[in-house]
Formats: C-alpha cells, structure tokens, sequence
C-alpha cells in the first residue's frame, strides 16, 4: 500500500482514536481542499510504513463501508498489524469504536484477525500472530 485515505466527520475524534490505537503521527495543521465533498484534508504517518490524510468529509458524501447488521458483510478494507487482536479490540472499545468481529483463529499457524468500526463508521482489519 502506498497511501491511504480514511474519510471522517469529527476529525478530532478521529486523531485521537488513530494515534491511540496505531501510533500514527498526525499533522495539526489542515490541509484546505478544493474537491467536492472533502473540507479539509489532515496528513499522517507511521514512520516509512504508511502515510495517508484524514479527509473530513461534508455531509452527505461519507460512504460507509460496512454493515453492523452483519459480520459477513463487508467491502474492501484496510487490515493492520497489531500486538494482540484481543487487547486491540478492547481498546478500540474503550475509545468508542465497535467490535464488529472478534478474535478469530486463521488455522495453519497463521495467526489471528478481528475487525472493528472506527469512530467515524470505517470497517478496519486486524492481525495478530498470537
């Protein structure tokens, strides 16, 4: 992956969230965008592995991605690597995402994945050896 783009609403809320739960570096300064639909843009980075921007959204232009009625239901997503799913997802919780899959065992020796909904109602991935 080379860029990712997270869409929010409350890009304080979501600062917090993402540097808690993944230690990204966020920017404080906004970007100003002339796209329809974006108001701001706010770049981040996880040292040379991931650089990517928040894009605030306006109303009406953020697309959800997922399904809360639902764990089989999902769309394309980005997954990360964590520590421990189990103790990612409490947290996740904690900050006030939601669990949308538990720890799940892959098989084979390949570890484990779970997935949550962001504050912002972006389905994430994770992945844990253990």
């Amino acid at each position: 992956m080379c860029w990712l783009t997270v869409p929010v609403v409350n890009i304080d809320r979501a600062k917090a969230f993402y540097a808690e739960i993944f230690n990204w570096d966020i920017s404080p300064e906004a970007i100003p965008s002339d796209r329809p639909g974006v108001k701001e843009l706010h770049h981040f980075n996880r040292g040379k592995t991931l650089q990517g921007a928040f894009t605030v959204m306006e109303d009406g232009y953020h697309v959800i991605n997922q399904s809360m009625g639902s764990t089989d239901a999902i769309s394309v997503h980005p997954s990360f690597y964590v520590k421990n799913c189990k103790d990612t997802l409490e947290e996740v919780e904690r900050l006030g995402g939601q669990k949308h899959l538990h720890k799940t065992e892959i098989g084979g020796d390949m570890g484990h994945y779970a997935r949550f909904i962001d504050t912002e109602g972006n389905l994430i991935g994770i992945w844990s050896k253990i």
